[in-house]
């Protein structure tokens, strides 16, 4: 079985929940996200590994393909790996810029190919800060 990963984007108003099941997840597969706000502010990041031969996750978002090579690209990034990350930016979250309305996610499991993986992202939307 080949990689495979369902992503849903929900919206309600100006809030969006990007939802990514994966299948047969590795170190370096990919996921792409459509449909969400040019600009906006990342709130919320969980992901939780359900099966596989893996034991932690160390997820990364980024606004451009294979975030972990350019740091620039890079949205968040999971500090310590574990095999559930929920991680909760402070104050109004944690700005962010899309510029192609897309963005990119690998849950990075720590051994094998076999793995499944459920990330969840919380985002709002709304207009950006002054000065940005």
């Amino acid at each position: 079985m080949a990689y495979s990963a369902t992503v849903t984007v929900s919206r309600k108003g100006n809030d969006f929940v990007v939802q990514i099941v994966e299948l047969e997840a590795g170190a370096a597969t990919e996921a792409t996200i459509t449909g969400v706000p040019l600009r906006g502010r990342l709130l919320r990041q969980k992901a939780t590994l359900t099966a596989g031969s893996g034991t932690t996750v160390d997820p990364i978002l980024g606004n451009a393909a294979n975030p972990s090579a350019a740091a620039v690209s890079i949205i968040v990034e999971n500090a310590t790996p574990a095999a559930t990350i929920d991680n909760i930016a402070g104050g109004p979250g944690a700005p962010y810029v899309a510029p192609t309305g897309s963005m990119f996610h690998r849950s990075v499991c720590d051994s094998g190919s076999d793995n499944s993986v459920t990330t969840l992202y919380y985002l709002t939307g709304a207009s950006p800060a002054a000065g940005w």
